[in-house]
């Protein structure tokens, strides 16, 4: 009996000293202030939408206020939207690191598909796009919504986001030309063996660096390059401007009071 209630005392004190190791390995040693709680995400996004669409905050017309409001809507498809909402009852730092572990989650999904050679099957090419979809949405939100959000706890955490969007974006595309390059005929000049050289293909395209020795002279495979470049030379380039531009703000929590949501 003394030695079950050694081992359970032993356990306990480990558990909790790892609890405290990984609090301070992913938090460091900031508290959350109670009076800066986040809103629920679910809500949020309703009032946000509610602002768009009574001009509130920021006068919009014409094609830019249809944008905005697809933009305040559509987010309601997605699922990062939920899943922030799962963790939102835990606080602003346990919503934060939720969000930020469906980010990394959401980059290892395509490695996941390539790996277990899943490419080949259209709800994987579908699904990949639906995830891209998602990014691309959320980044416009944040050029066109931008007077909607709070100012971000840190810059400096976004243009990580950020890198980790671009390498996503990159995988899922490359998981689409793998779909393609086994089902579609002539999709490719020369047929892929592996799924390393449609990773490689995507990050090139991306890159706008066109190589050549991978080319699609399929019409759909042209179509998925234009969009991938269009993509990238207006998302990733504004964004990093739009960044870099704050990166000289302080970062965690401000001094001042803000509404976080």
């Amino acid at each position: 009996m003394a030695r079950c209630l050694a081992y359970f005392y032993f356990w306990s004190y480990t558990v909790e000293k790892f609890r405290r190791f990984i609090r301070i390995l992913l938090v460091g040693y900031n508290e959350q202030p109670a009076s800066k709680r986040a809103r629920h995400p679910i809500r949020s996004q309703y009032i946000h939408l509610k602002k768009v669409w009574t001009n509130r905050h920021y006068s919009d017309f014409g094609i830019e206020r249809l944008i905005r409001l697809f933009l305040a809507s559509v987010l309601f498809v997605f699922p990062g939207l939920y899943f922030r909402a799962a963790f939102s009852s835990l606080g602003l730092i346990a919503r934060k690191l939720a969000v930020d572990f469906y980010v990394i989650l959401k980059l290892l999904i395509p490695v996941v598909f390539f790996y277990f050679h899943l490419t080949s099957h259209l709800v994987i090419a579908l699904f990949s796009a639906y995830l891209g979809a998602e990014t691309l949405v959320y980044l416009a939100s944040l050029i066109y919504l931008s007077n909607e959000f709070a100012q971000p706890i840190s810059f400096r955490r976004s243009l990580t986001s950020l890198f980790l969007n671009y390498i996503e974006i990159c995988l899922d595309y490359a998981v689409i030309y793998a779909y393609c390059n086994a089902n579609i005929p002539h999709f490719f000049k020369t047929k892929l063996t592996s799924g390393m050289e449609a990773v490689y293909f995507s990050f090139a395209t991306s890159a706008t660096v066109g190589f050549g020795d991978i080319t699609t002279v399929h019409k759909l495979g042209q179509a998925l390059v234009i969009t991938q470049i269009i993509i990238f030379l207006i998302f990733v380039g504004l964004f990093i401007n739009f960044f870099s531009s704050r990166i000289k703000d302080n970062t965690h929590y401000r001094e001042k009071e803000q509404n976080y949501v």
